[in-house]
């Protein structure tokens, strides 16, 4: 059954078999890319891989930034990554509920200070990120406000924002 365009079942199967099987529950998740030198063309690319389908996303860095803009900035891909993973868990929590929803939206934003970047001053580089949904459904405001607090708990991309995540960074030589 599909609410909202989200696989109920999928879901209720998922939650059954992770009881038996934690693991099941667990996302491994890796990209590939390349830098491009080739000059005319997005610095990056990497393709993706999705059920039986393949992406490829091209990133450029902004021209102030030693791109052309030929393809979005990795901070736009950033955006985009957590205004989808919020939305979905919102709807997801939703539909689960019943709740049928007319119009769902997103915004997400960030604020980047690039003196620290070169140097010409200290603090952080991103000191404000946010992401609103807005949703057109007949639910009152305290479910809205359920939503939001459970959807900042439970989305991936928030959590992983808003909590300090371990971040190993690495360059190795390539052969």
């Amino acid at each position: 059954m599909k609410k909202n365009n989200v696989d109920l079942a999928a879901i209720a199967a998922t939650v059954q078999r992770a009881k038996d099987d934690p693991k099941v529950a667990q996302l491994d998740k890796r990209i590939e890319g390349a830098w491009s030198a080739r000059e005319g063309t997005p610095q990056f690319s990497a393709p993706l891989r999705h059920g039986t389908s393949e992406t490829v996303l091209r990133a450029d860095m902004a021209p102030s930034f030693g791109g052309a803009g030929l393809a979005p900035d990795p901070l736009q891909y950033m955006l985009f990554g957590l205004a989808a993973c919020y939305t979905a868990t919102v709807v997801m929590l939703a539909s689960m509920e019943g709740a049928e929803l007319e119009d769902v939206r997103a915004v997400a934003e960030n604020v980047v200070e690039a003196a620290p970047i070169f140097d010409l001053a200290e603090g952080p580089l991103v000191p404000r990120v946010a992401v609103r949904v807005e949703v057109r459904a007949s639910v009152d405001d305290a479910t809205l406000a359920r939503w939001a607090s459970v959807a900042r708990a439970k989305c991936p991309f928030a959590f992983t924002v808003a909590n300090a995540v371990p971040l190993e960074t690495s360059i190795v030589r390539r052969s």
